[in-house]
């Protein structure tokens, strides 16, 4: 099991059906490790619809009505690998990757299983929400920035698209992935509030069709 020390920077039962694209360009990665950050995040995303994500507190994260469900996208893995291969654990500029969204995080284990940073990452990101408390009013606010942003953007219902790295560095084991369209859109709601899509017509959007025993919905 990965041994962590880890540090957290922030941005501005497994579930699967949605399967991770195979790249042109592995750069590193394998469509087993692009598979664990496709399917870790649909399982936090679930989680989250289903009104089953819970915070320090003991109190549930609101059901999610129309919740996008994630898949990879080969443009944002070469951004992102493009910059963890600088081996800096920091936010890359903004205008480096087109504004997609960011979630960094590194482990003082290096050369270690890939497949199993990934998991550490996202896992990581989510449980910040087990740390600290549901967002008030299900919103994102500077108050919240530092404790629930790696969280938030998990969860946050457009950024359906995503592309991820690990990069083994001299001195750590840097993971990151970027999010499209970005999230974290400050006093902007994570998502839509409600029961989950029952049929296709309930997620609202053209082409989206729902999948009912995830509670996402499934862009085409």
């Amino acid at each position: 099991m990965l041994e962590l020390l880890a540090f957290i920077c922030t941005v501005l039962t497994v579930i699967t059906g949605s399967t991770a694209a195979s790249c042109p360009s592995n750069n590193g990665m394998t469509d087993e490790v692009r598979q664990i950050f496709v399917d870790r995040h649909n399982k936090y995303r679930s989680l989250v619809a289903r009104g089953l994500a819970k915070d320090r507190f003991g109190r549930f994260a609101p059901k999610a009505a129309r919740m996008l469900k994630v898949s990879y996208d080969c443009e944002v893995e070469a951004n992102m690998m493009s910059w963890a291969k600088r081996c800096v654990f920091e936010h890359s500029p903004s205008s480096e990757r087109h504004q997609w969204g960011q979630n960094l995080y590194m482990s003082s284990e290096t050369g270690g299983n890939k497949a199993e940073a990934a998991a550490a990452a996202v896992d990581s990101w989510f449980h910040e929400l087990a740390e600290s408390h549901v967002p008030h009013r299900n919103r994102f606010t500077k108050r919240i920035l530092y404790k629930l942003g790696h969280y938030t953007q998990v969860v946050w219902q457009s950024s359906n698209k995503i592309g991820c790295a690990v990069e083994w560095c001299p001195d750590m084991t840097l993971v990151g992935c970027e999010y499209k369209p970005t999230g974290n859109w400050l006093r902007s709601r994570i998502y839509d509030e409600g029961e989950p899509c029952q049929t296709d017509d309930d997620c609202q959007c053209s082409g989206c069709t729902c999948s009912r025993e995830e509670a996402l919905c499934i862009a085409p």
